[in-house]
């Protein structure tokens, strides 16, 4: 059975072209001078093979030992999260894409549905080509509140005096 480090140090072999006698779980970085880009490159190729996804912030490492660690530690988490097939399998309801969409359908997205402005239209109405939107209801006004003054001057409506 390969462990995490013999399946590390055959990566590094392959990729970085060093001996693998040179390679031993105590092997200081600095000693086979891997820097920073290295070691990038490095947990890419770690991810794809075995398969997992490096955390946002990647420890420092100092040995290929804590390397072998690290990723030792990141398999054991992805193994022990329950699976999609396991959830189905005690007969959890997995949502639909229709449903995980709509679940997602929140904040903006969700007021303007609400409100009908994603559909073209006031309160949800949808404008036909061609056709003139209807303006919303207005109150009629009281017989107490005031009016507004008719303007003087020309014949035309919204004409303005000059």
């Amino acid at each position: 059975m390969t462990t995490t480090f013999d399946a590390i140090r055959t990566i590094i072999v392959r990729d970085f072209e060093l001996p693998a006698e040179r390679l031993q779980r105590d092997t200081l970085l600095e000693e086979i001078e891997l820097d920073s880009l290295a070691i990038t490159e490095l947990v890419f190729a770690i991810e794809d093979e075995f398969r997992i996804t490096a955390e946002n912030t990647i420890p420092p490492f100092k040995t290929l030992g804590d390397i072998a660690d690290y990723v030792a530690r990141v398999v054991a988490d992805r193994d022990t999260k329950p699976r999609v097939a396991d959830k189905l399998a005690e007969g959890a309801a997995i949502p639909s894409k229709a449903a995980a969409t709509a679940a997602t359908l929140k904040g903006p997205q969700a007021a303007k549905k609400a409100n009908g402005k994603a559909n073209g239209g006031a309160n949800g109405a949808k404008l036909v080509k061609g056709a003139r939107a209807a303006r919303p209801a207005q109150a009629e006004p009281s017989q107490d509140a005031p009016r507004k003054p008719k303007r003087a001057g020309g014949s035309r409506v919204g004409a303005r005096a000059r």
